[in-house]
């Protein structure tokens, strides 16, 4: 499979997959992605491999095509529970002692725990009172819209992690290039 701007960690894939046959979709998403990506469905990477966005963008936007963005948004925390109360929960424990418990943390450090499950995807974060806005960008031409919808539900994990209520809002893509997408998510809590 050809190389690709962004990666995943085959326990993200693996967990997508999981997503799909939980929605009993696995065989309308094989149906839309090409061979190598369903050979991966087929037998998965290793889970602690780093793999090309590029059957990732596919099963997404699949996902996409064949349920809606809000489902796009429930895939998107639906993964990053495994992930997040797994690989990042040491990570959190350390950053809500030094910080404190709230989301703030979180959405200040993305970097620090998405660089642990995918690469170029960057976060910047300014706070805005209860709230703030998270810039993501996304490496490379072509990033399918799911995947702005998959990253808005992982960003709502943010608060199960915290313990605390908030809200992101829908993505809003401020720039796309052959080079880079930037997408915009305005976050509150309570």
């Amino acid at each position: 499979m050809e190389t690709a701007p962004r990666q995943g960690l085959g326990t993200f894939f693996r967990s997508l997959i999981d997503f799909v046959d939980e929605k009993g979709l696995r065989e309308q998403v094989r149906a839309a992605v090409s061979p190598q990506t369903r050979a991966l469905i087929d037998k998965f990477p290793r889970p602690m491999s780093f793999l090309p966005s590029t059957p990732i963008d596919e099963v997404e936007a699949a996902l996409l095509k064949l349920t809606s963005a809000d489902v796009c948004v429930e895939c998107g925390l639906a993964v990053a529970r495994p992930l997040g109360w797994s690989l990042l929960q040491p990570v959190l424990r350390i950053a809500f002692q030094f910080l404190g418990q709230s989301a703030e943390p979180i959405f200040s450090n993305l970097d620090r725990f998405f660089s642990l499950v995918t690469r170029g995807i960057s976060f910047s974060w300014e706070r805005e009172g209860k709230g703030g806005t998270v810039l993501a960008r996304f490496d490379g031409p072509d990033t399918p819209e799911a995947a702005f919808h998959v990253l808005r539900g992982s960003l709502l994990f943010a608060f199960e992690a915290s313990g605390t209520t908030g809200t992101v809002t829908a993505p809003e893509v401020v720039e796309s290039t052959p080079f880079e997408a930037v997408v915009r998510y305005r976050v509150s809590w309570t």
